[in-house]
């Protein structure tokens, strides 16, 4: 159909809106793709940034544990050092032959 054809047929007004129909549909359609790109974008982006946080947590808490371990071990080691130098002290007071006897026996366990 000729555009002519239609305004003298219809008149002005119906014309205006068969062409803005079609703009609109026109201009409908790209916003759908632009949507359709944005979500699919969007939606790519978050799951990356997703798994590269779940990848940081993990790595937060693994390290986190073994801190935990590694104070549990010092701890352990410093409580043992203590002992060691208070029967060490004690057994000076006391004994030499208790000293070496107590000594000798640690590095045997060692």
């Amino acid at each position: 159909m000729d555009f002519l054809a239609i305004l003298e047929t219809f008149g002005l007004p119906v014309a205006m809106v068969i062409g803005l129909a079609f703009y609109i549909r026109s201009k409908d359609k790209q916003t759908a793709k632009e949507q359709h790109w944005i979500r699919e974008e969007l939606s790519r982006e978050n799951r990356e940034n997703a798994s590269r946080h779940e990848g940081i947590l993990i790595t937060l808490i693994d390290q986190q544990k073994i801190m935990q371990q590694m104070i549990i071990e010092i701890r352990t080691k410093q409580r043992t050092m203590i002992e060691v130098i208070a029967m060490i002290m004690d057994s000076r007071n006391k004994d030499d032959e208790f000293e070496k006897e107590f000594v000798y026996k640690k590095r045997e366990d060692l």
